[in-house]
């Protein structure tokens, strides 16, 4: 009995370390994609992929922590073979969590086929950020040095879910829903945006770690908006602040407005804190019409004004001035949507659920034609909670 346990024991043993062996040699014949970039240039799909650099486990080292590849070829496919190439591993898309789309690409040829594409290898997550850029290319963004990461994707994908969560000015968007919305009449697709401060070349060397005070850096930029697959416009970023609470899907944020009667432009500040949206449709005549309701609770961050918010009066004027503010961020945001014929708010989703019999009329010409003739009431209500040393509340 005790010489069979033995034998169990070393064969199990065996098992583990021959394992282990096996792993330990796959990972040194892997080379790990972190993020990939997809361009157009004449015709081609220029495909860069941020390949991880493997580092020495315990001494320190002067290699960049990833290399950034780049092939062309008539398709996303056959960019990426030949890419693997250039490389000794064999490449590995499962760890990707970043796509960069050019802005070239989006405007041109659209981004349908990279969708498609992502949906189908079997090797990528559907659950990836997807990103557009904005004057630069999806290969140059790839190759910008990160400060705070040791990959820069990573720090990219960091950045974009802390701005969700605190700022709401950009939220990450998966390949599966992109595709919805293009394939929705319903609704066109939106996209977080990706663009550089600073210059190319000096965003892409080590040596800009050495400063505390880095001249180029990758920052969000507002939102693009495509119309079917195709980039169609931009939104910056107090317009997307503007999208993300009309679509209730606004987190947390922080709004400003001026002072009332101010020449120097002093402004006040409110950091949101819950915010609740509300749109209903209705078809008269053949003409849409919504009501949009919105709520926001925010607590007083800065106060910069000649105001009394000692008494309820003084707190009155800084919930009206704010709630002007925000109703004016709407109506700046229906204009350009209208302007465009590019229902990105998705107010035709609205239309199929309060008025179905209706909306089967008008779907087919609702981006063309019936959009546009759209009319909006817009009703808002602001509460400042609490008022800072103060701690009034309303």
């Amino acid at each position: 009995m005790m010489k069979t346990l033995g034998i169990i024991i070393f064969l199990s043993l065996f098992a583990v370390l021959s394992l282990g062996n096996i792993n330990r040699n796959e990972l040194n014949e892997i080379a790990l994609v972190y993020a990939v970039g997809i361009d157009m240039e004449s015709d081609n799909y220029a495909v860069s992929l941020q390949v991880i650099n493997p580092q020495p486990p315990i001494s320190q080292t002067d290699k960049m922590p990833v290399i950034v590849y780049e092939a062309k070829a008539k398709s996303i496919g056959k960019a990426i073979e030949m890419v693997s190439k250039k490389i000794s591993r064999q490449l590995s898309p499962a760890q990707v969590q970043l796509i960069v789309i050019g802005e070239e690409l989006a405007e041109t040829k659209g981004i349908n086929n990279v969708l498609n594409y992502i949906l189908r290898e079997p090797g990528l997550s559907s659950i990836l950020d997807i990103l557009i850029t904005k004057d630069i290319s999806a290969y140059d963004v790839l190759k910008v040095v990160s400060f705070m990461e040791d990959i820069p994707g990573n720090e990219i994908v960091k950045a974009l879910r802390n701005t969700e969560e605190n700022w709401g000015s950009h939220q990450r968007v998966y390949p599966t829903q992109v595709k919805a919305d293009i394939l929705s009449r319903g609704k066109e697709a939106i996209i977080p945006t990706i663009s550089l401060y600073g210059k190319e070349h000096l965003a892409e060397e080590k040596a800009l770690l050495e400063s505390t005070a880095p001249k180029s850096y990758l920052e969000f930029s507002g939102l693009t908006l495509l119309n079917e697959d195709k980039k169609v416009g931009w939104l910056n970023d107090n317009q997307s602040r503007a999208y993300y609470l009309i679509k209730d899907r606004l987190k947390h944020s922080y709004f400003s407005s001026y002072c009332p009667n101010d020449d120097n432009k002093e402004e006040f500040g409110l950091t949101i804190i819950h915010s609740k949206t509300a749109i209903h449709g209705k078809i008269t005549k053949g003409k849409p019409k919504f009501t949009i309701k919105v709520e926001v609770t925010g607590d007083l961050d800065e106060l910069n004004c000649d105001l009394d918010i000692s008494k309820p009066a003084g707190i009155k004027k800084v919930e009206d001035l704010m709630e002007k503010q925000i109703e004016e961020g709407l109506k700046d945001l229906l204009v350009q949507s209208q302007a465009m014929n590019a229902d990105f708010i998705g107010f035709g989703d609205v239309l199929r659920i309060d008025e179905k019999d209706s909306w089967k009329e008008i779907e087919d010409s609702w981006q063309s034609e019936i959009y546009a003739t759209s009319t909006f009431a817009i009703e808002t209500k602001v509460i400042v909670r609490n008022l800072g040393d103060l701690n009034i509340a309303n």
